[in-house]
């Protein structure tokens, strides 16, 4: 099909990515893709719709804008974790107003010229991906100021010449429904033109026909859109209109084939993490699998995902060459990995095989 862009790509795992401008060099390596999920980023890049994807915690769902910047190529990743207080506004920039203000009355009082507003705008995940998208020159009327926030084409950019260009990015937004339920009805307009203002600019960047200095709506370059992946724990409903506008996806539990790959995978990433050559051989690999199998069916409060099986799995390995205690006590010392809650753990305890088997 057309939209294929996605699952006819392979992970190029030696390209470079940043996430909010820092190196990130081991989030996405490895991710284990299922048909379905490949067939959901596929159709959500497809219709240029964001993609919402929800599953237990622990679950990859965060890592998965990792992984997809890595399979595409895609150099610059913006991350954004809702709270609680955060405002729509917040995801693409924040303003500084009480520095501003602090700073003008210190540098009236020496009789220095005032600064402008974009000395105190931080561009954010969303904001920050638009602007990348587009060409200098159309949002340069945005960029005046001291800013982290650095245009792909800015000429102070510190990019090869070959890599100043508009580029396209990878935005997550993480945990959406930790936001008040105004949150995803405030950004609905923005998140389906990808067009956001600045209003505090308009007293000193804009001409006299605009008060809201504003992005240049997309197409830009449609193959320039910004990718966004929304993640979401279903704590609660979120509004029909905001869904409307999302492709969506559960992230189901990975059988048991799927595990043993996530768990090669792991081991191999925290290797290059530690410079430990960890190992887990396919039998101690089955005794583990089955163990969560029997702890998930139980009547447990928390069940263990995918995070607790990789953290469990590395507290078994050893590094290769080395002796090994029996599996029964490694696997009572990972218990701690499993089992997050008081009674959960007394579940899981009577489950454990014998110390010296």
């Amino acid at each position: 099909m057309w939209f294929n862009s996605f699952s006819d790509q392979k992970e190029d795992k030696e390209a470079p990515l940043t996430a909010n401008g820092m190196a990130e060099y081991y989030k996405g390596k490895g991710y284990v893709f299922n048909p379905e999920l490949e067939a959901a980023v596929d159709v959500a890049i497809g219709l240029g719709r964001p993609l919402l994807v929800s599953g237990e915690p622990g679950g990859g769902k965060t890592e998965l804008g990792f992984a997809i910047a890595r399979r595409l190529g895609i150099s610059r990743l913006y991350f954004f974790s809702t709270r609680s207080v955060s405002e729509a506004r917040d995801l693409f920039y924040v303003y500084d107003a009480v520095r501003r203000f602090r700073d003008a009355n210190f540098r009236n009082a020496d009789h220095e010229k005032p600064v402008t507003a974009a000395n105190y705008i931080d561009y954010q995940a969303l904001g920050a991906a638009i602007l990348d998208a587009q060409p200098y020159a159309s949002v340069a009327h945005m960029l005046d100021g001291e800013r982290a926030y650095l245009h792909p084409e800015d000429p102070q950019s510190d990019l090869p010449k070959e890599d100043r260009h508009a580029q396209r990015s990878i935005v997550i937004i993480d945990e959406i429904d930790k936001a008040s339920r105004d949150f995803p009805n405030d950004v609905l307009s923005e998140i389906e033109t990808l067009q956001f203002a600045v209003p505090e600019l308009g007293s000193s960047n804009a001409g006299p026909e605009s008060k809201r200095p504003q992005t240049p709506s997309f197409p830009a370059d449609p193959l320039l859109r910004p990718i966004i992946v929304i993640t979401s724990n279903e704590e609660r409903q979120l509004p029909d209109a905001f869904l409307r506008r999302c492709v969506f996806h559960q992230i189901q539990f990975p059988d048991d084939t799927q595990l043993h790959e996530i768990i090669e995978n792991n081991l191999k990433r925290r290797f290059l993490k530690t410079g430990v050559n960890l190992v887990l051989d396919e039998g101690d690999r089955a005794a583990l699998l089955g163990l969560v199998g029997r702890f998930r069916n139980q009547p447990v409060d928390k069940k263990a995902g995918v995070s607790e099986i990789v953290d469990a799995a590395f507290l078994l390995a050893s590094p290769r060459g080395a002796d090994q205690e029996p599996l029964g006590v490694r696997l009572e010392a990972a218990m701690v990995a499993l089992a997050k809650l008081k009674n959960d753990r007394d579940l899981l305890r009577a489950l454990l095989p014998s110390k010296a088997g």
